[in-house]
């Protein structure tokens, strides 16, 4: 039986190590806030312009990265920070909102998933308006989710969590089905999006949302 991390245990097995957990959600948030800029050029341009290939690219990540992040958060973070905190702690007593929150955007982004969807097959939206407040409401409400998280979450996070903890999340995020790479920034990764920008050692998760 082996006491290296989990990240170092898939290194020396010559599989990709894993980065820091709480750096991969900052990156996933900006994955996020660039989602929200992409979805808001959709809304501005209603309904004198319809870019299809931006709605693409939103459905697959709404589809993809977005519910992977909420499912890290609330099976693996969350309880994690339940347990290390008083449960007086105000972050404690702020995490279900958040989950209340992630249940509610999650319905929204299911939703603006398929009304994306429609608008592509008919070419254009049968309804702007309709399209433009389900894309507003999608986005300004993860501005804000975003933003408490990395200032309120994040750093009671990086005090409260243990070595040992720590490695729990990277061993979660390592038996899950979208590990990262540490070689390649998940940003530069979604950026290039071709297949010679991706670790051939990571599982097929990402490959697909090329």
């Amino acid at each position: 039986m082996t006491d290296a991390s989990p990240a170092k245990r898939l290194e020396d097995a010559g599989h990709c190590a894993t980065p820091h957990p709480l750096e991969i959600i900052e990156e996933e948030h900006a994955l996020q806030l660039e989602l929200c800029d992409l979805l808001e050029s959709i809304a501005d341009d209603l309904p004198a312009k319809f870019e299809a290939a931006f709605a693409v690219i939103a459905i697959s990540i709404l589809k993809g990265s977005v519910k992977s992040h909420t499912k890290f958060e609330e099976d693996a973070l969350f309880p994690l920070l339940r347990e290390r905190l008083s449960p007086n702690d105000a972050v404690v007593q702020a995490l279900a909102c958040l989950s209340q929150e992630h249940e509610r955007d999650e319905d929204i982004a299911d939703e603006l998933v398929e009304a994306l969807k429609d608008a592509l097959q008919s070419r254009a939206p049968r309804n702007p308006e309709t399209l433009g407040y389900i894309l507003r409401g999608y986005f300004e409400s993860q501005r804000r989710h975003i933003a408490w998280e990395d200032s309120v979450v994040l750093p009671a996070a990086r005090k409260a969590l243990t070595v040992e903890d720590l490695a729990r999340l990277q061993e979660w995020i390592m038996m899950s089905d979208h590990p990262r790479c540490i070689s390649i920034p998940l940003l530069k990764l979604r950026a290039r999006r071709s297949s010679s920008s991706i670790c051939e050692k990571c599982p097929s998760s990402l490959r697909q949302e090329k």
